[in-house]
């Protein structure tokens, strides 16, 4: 039964998931393999894309595919940095992840690249689709300035924002 005079104040209110109920290794070492599998794929993938190209030509030779790889793995990879360090501070610690600003940290760089990932498929998928239907190539901008802006720029402006008001905690978000 729940007490009627507790309140959440905020996420750090909450137990650990997984402590209680002998979950907790079940959860963070299946975590930690999966994102440190895709942080190799995406470094592979980064890695291959530039051992078969220059980067001197990255913009101007290098076609849209080649570079939205690269674009993609990047996003990937910076997000699964931040999620790694994240699931190793609360699996050596067994505890939410304390000082606070580092669990904002955390969570505004997932918000971040976990955003632009999406942003980066939606972009895909709308070329492609502009292409298949009317034969139209979409222009990015010089050296793909808009697709970086919209891609990297409306997450960071978002999650400033969320940052700016205090919504981010040990959920990654409150």
């Amino acid at each position: 039964m729940m007490n009627s005079n507790f309140s959440l104040r905020d996420g750090y209110d909450l137990a650990l998931y997984g402590i209680s109920d002998g979950t907790f290794y079940g959860i963070h070492i299946p975590a930690i393999i999966c994102i440190a599998t895709s942080f190799t794929c995406a470094v592979l993938a980064i890695m291959f894309s530039f051992r078969s190209k220059s980067y001197k030509t990255f913009f101007s030779r290098w076609s849209k595919k080649d570079r939205i790889v690269v674009y993609s793995a990047i996003c990937d990879g910076l997000f699964n940095i931040a999620h790694f360090t994240d699931h190793m501070q609360i699996l050596i610690a067994r505890s939410h992840v304390y000082p606070r600003g580092l669990c904002e940290f955390y969570a505004f760089i997932s918000a971040e690249f976990i955003t632009a990932q999406i942003l980066m498929v939606n972009i895909v998928a709308i070329t492609a689709f502009v292409l298949v239907r009317w034969d139209k190539h979409i222009n990015f901008g010089t050296k793909d300035c808009r697709i970086l802006l919209w891609t990297f720029g409306a997450p960071f402006v978002g999650a400033t924002i969320a940052g700016g008001l205090g919504k981010f905690g040990p959920t990654g978000s409150v």
